[in-house]
């Protein structure tokens, strides 16, 4: 079929026409993309400087996506989440604490299998991510970085007590304290300000043996009276700890990673050092760790673009370094752990991460509130070791499972 140069020119217009078209259809379509981005919200206690790196190469790998953090106290956090997840108005990914999940694991869906698997998982990070995040065989949370327990001594003090190393064991540890070095331990909180972190450690390292897959420890029996005598027997001085501590009244304390500022900012000019945490058992050692996660809310509609960026943010080395050096936290993924496990600022913590452990507790605050009750009771001579811990273990099992 032929056509005339008047049809052509016709056919011509009205192609155009209909190309034009198209062309506006999908380019609104793109300005309304561009106008209307996918909303990925992300809740923490971070400062939002930790997770630009996070935010910004995840959104130019997947245009489209915006990533908005929201920054809370950490003291109020908790109760602000539960506020808004109750009132259907929470993130889609939010700050998971490594001892949430008795509590609030049903809050949060696990990852897809397909996006990741536990194999690979258990090679990225140390076993006491194992045991907190990973239940029935599937990835509840993954971690941003991993805190531990560790000992904290004033080097001067040490020099004039004729201290030369710090403790490497309880007992090394209560001959230094006998010699004069003071230490914030073995009192009540919160005069104590790590006192239920502390016997926690004790009782852990005290019942390792009967640690099982993280999810049974037993407090009472001669393990758990050998801890809780052992914490009982040193006296901590009446002072605020980080008070007493940084204006070198204390000459050993007991804290997490996250003291370290907070002593340098209250005296950048204390000589103090960090160390490994004292074990009982040398052979067998034990730290606990206390660190925040990422998890993906149970009503976020995006649950699989959500744990898409949490395992991006968490398992790209260069992204988890990134949030390591902005941050100052410890790292989490093994390599990062080796990477710094002979650094003078970061080795201690490094090398902590690989024998943190963890049990199935059910509430930190009420747990604690329960092992400060038997320390009082223990101290004021109201009840013997193994009559306190007979108590505390009743009021344990009895918290909401």
């Amino acid at each position: 079929m032929s056509f005339t140069r008047s049809q052509l020119i016709i056919l011509g217009i009205g192609g155009f026409i209909v190309l034009s078209f198209i062309i506006i259809i999908f380019s609104g379509i793109g300005l309304r993309a561009d106008r209307n981005p996918t909303i990925l919200s992300v809740w923490g206690i971070d400062n939002p400087v930790v997770f630009e790196a996070a935010k910004s190469s995840f959104s130019a790998e997947n245009p489209g996506v915006q990533i908005v953090y929201t920054q809370f106290p950490e003291e109020s956090y908790e109760k602000e989440l539960i506020d808004a997840l109750a009132a259907g108005q929470g993130p889609d990914v939010f700050f998971f604490r490594s001892d949430w999940m008795r509590e609030h694991g049903n809050k949060i869906v696990p990852a897809p299998q397909r996006l990741f698997t536990v194999a690979k998982f258990t090679e990225l990070f140390p076993q006491v991510i194992i045991q907190d995040f990973i239940v029935d065989n599937q990835i509840h949370a993954s971690p941003l970085y991993i805190d531990t327990l560790a000992l904290y001594y004033n080097k001067d003090i040490f020099d004039r007590r004729g201290v030369v190393f710090p403790p490497t064991t309880w007992s090394e540890f209560q001959r230094i304290v006998n010699r004069g070095v003071t230490a914030s331990f073995g009192g009540a909180a919160p005069i104590v300000a790590r006192a239920g972190d502390i016997l926690n450690a004790l009782l852990m390292q005290a019942s390792a043996e009967h640690l099982q897959d993280g999810h049974t420890m037993q407090i009472s029996g001669t393990p758990g009276i050998t801890a809780l005598n052992l914490y009982t027997s040193v006296r901590a001085p009446v002072v605020e700890t980080y008070t007493g501590f940084a204006n070198g009244t204390i000459g050993m304390m007991i804290d997490y990673q996250s003291a370290k500022p907070l002593i340098i900012a209250r005296n950048p000019r204390l000589n103090f050092g960090v160390a490994l945490l004292p074990q009982l058992h040398s052979h067998m050692p034990i730290v606990p760790a206390k660190y925040y996660g990422l998890a993906v809310s149970r009503q976020s509609l995006l649950s699989t673009l959500a744990w898409e960026f949490i395992f991006y943010a968490t398992t790209n080395t260069q992204i988890a370094r990134s949030y390591f050096m902005a941050s100052g936290r410890p790292p989490a993924l093994r390599s990062l752990i080796q990477a710094n496990i002979d650094s003078p600022t970061h080795g201690v913590f490094a090398s902590q991460a690989i024998m943190a452990r963890s049990w199935n507790m059910p509430s930190s605050e009420e747990v604690f509130a329960i092992f400060n009750t038997m320390i009082q009771s223990v101290l004021r001579r109201t009840a013997t070791a193994h009559d306190a811990l007979t108590i505390a273990e009743r009021d344990i099992n009895a918290l909401k499972r």
